[in-house]
């Protein structure tokens, strides 16, 4: 009974062996202790040179997180996270009433953007994120609603549903309704960051996208569309280009509120500072394909007919009239310049869409296509590995196979072409796979003298 009882009682002396055993672990916790204190007081002097009183220390801890350096700034995380085991007062106050909490979530913004590895680390940090977003810290507020824009900025392809995923997590832990809230702020930086977080939040199908619709996102949106600077114009824009893309409640709530003459007035202004209305377009675009009643009202806007090139992206072609005044206005031209210059992707995949929405129309419209011009643009499509952008390029050679006269000559002896569509594989897409392999038999049934390969 007494040996059972020097096992349990905290005041037993125990045996020789248990208290020798008792010392060597002292020894070594004590030994550890000291050891981390030494490294500890090495990096503060490595830091500042000279010795540091404790709030020297934690500002220059401070100033480390803070450093251009990704490597300081990381290493700066793992110093504060063993100080805090037992902080002293200045850390405590650093933490409570300094800007801790919103430089390590900026932090935490920066590896969302940063690498897969780092960009799926960082979604364990989702639920925190969303919490902050309702901080009375307006800084801590802008940081963690850029951390969940980055989180959601993530675009895989279509080899994978992740990036998907992570979108349907954030919005499922509840970040939509704080992040609209936050465009009631009258703080620019504040409105533009937590656009960039809607604005890749929203894309889905109409019922992934209604709760934007139950957050009443359309109000505060359309209040910054009158806001006089440019750059909140355009994120704002970047917003509503994704939910007239999938949402048509949207859609009808900016026409149903008259919004189109607003859009048309920041169509003149944004439209000769590049990329910026990249947006504006797309959302014009998204309206502009129907119902008929909508197209008539943009038609009505004074100033519109710059925009028109954009109607060709609609899904609903029954206006011939409006293909007319596009191809009028020099669009063919215009558009085979982005195409074969090499420019920004976005900006050649518009193009490219459009030259094919205006040859579908009709024979005399595919025969002003400057097709062997266009052909080795669009092989290059085909040879990427973005699967949007290869069926834009497989279905411009399927025109030329099917619809163009004497398109087959122009596959023929354009360099490259036939070993393109060949070369195409099941990933991403075993149905662009398949398209690929019809485009080269219907090549060679149409070219008879020439041998498979």
């Amino acid at each position: 009974m007494s040996n059972r009882r020097a096992l349990y009682k905290r005041n037993s002396i125990g045996s020789h062996e248990q208290l020798r055993e008792r010392r060597v672990v002292l020894d070594e916790s004590l030994r550890k202790k000291h050891r981390e204190q030494l490294i500890s007081a090495k990096r503060f002097r490595h830091l500042s040179r000279r010795e540091f009183n404790e709030n020297d220390q934690v500002q220059a801890l401070a100033n480390d997180l803070k450093s251009n350096e990704q490597s300081t700034r990381m290493e700066a995380a793992q110093y504060l996270s063993k100080f805090l085991v037992e902080p002293c007062q200045a850390l405590i106050t650093y933490i409570t009433h300094g800007d801790c909490i919103e430089t390590l979530t900026r932090m935490m913004s920066d590896i969302a953007a940063g690498p897969h590895d780092l960009w799926a680390k960082s979604i364990t940090t989702v639920p925190y994120m969303v919490s902050f977003l309702d901080s009375e810290n307006l800084n801590l507020r802008e940081a963690a609603a850029g951390a969940l824009g980055n989180m959601a900025a993530e675009d895989l392809g279509d080899m994978t549903s992740e990036d998907d995923e992570v979108r349907t997590m954030i919005r499922n832990n509840g970040a939509i309704p704080p992040l609209v809230r936050l465009l009631d702020s009258n703080d620019s930086r504040l409105v533009q960051t937590a656009c960039f977080a809607l604005a890749n939040l929203a894309r889905g199908n109409e019922r992934q996208l209604n709760e934007f619709i139950v957050a009443a996102i359309g109000k505060p949106l359309f209040r910054h569309l009158r806001d006089e600077t440019p750059d909140t114009v355009t994120e704002v824009c970047w917003v509503m280009s994704y939910l007239t893309a999938g949402s048509q409640q949207f859609r009808q709530q900016i026409m149903q509120q008259g919004i189109a003459n607003i859009l048309v007035r920041e169509l003149r202004n944004l439209c000769q500072q590049g990329p910026v209305v990249l947006p504006l377009l797309r959302t014009l675009g998204n309206l502009c394909g129907g119902p008929d009643e909508y197209i008539e009202v943009f038609i009505d806007q004074e100033g519109f007919l710059f925009t028109l090139l954009l109607l060709t992206h609609s899904e609903h072609r029954q206006r011939p009239d409006i293909v007319k005044k596009v191809v009028d206005a020099n669009a063919i031209a215009y558009l085979t310049d982005i195409l074969v210059q090499h420019g920004a992707l976005d900006i050649r995949k518009g193009a490219a869409t459009c030259l094919l929405n205006i040859a579908y129309h009709g024979e005399k419209y595919m025969l002003l296509l400057p097709h062997q011009q266009l052909l080795p643009a669009f092989v290059d499509l085909v040879q990427s590995q973005d699967a949007e952008e290869m069926r834009l390029g497989l279905s411009y050679v399927e025109m030329l196979l099917t619809r163009v006269p004497r398109g087959n000559e122009v596959v023929q002896v354009t360099p490259g072409c036939v070993e393109a569509l060949g070369a195409v594989n099941p990933v991403p897409d075993p149905e662009l796979y398949a398209f690929a392999n019809n485009l080269v038999d219907k090549f060679y049934e149409e070219t008879p003298g020439l041998q498979g390969f």
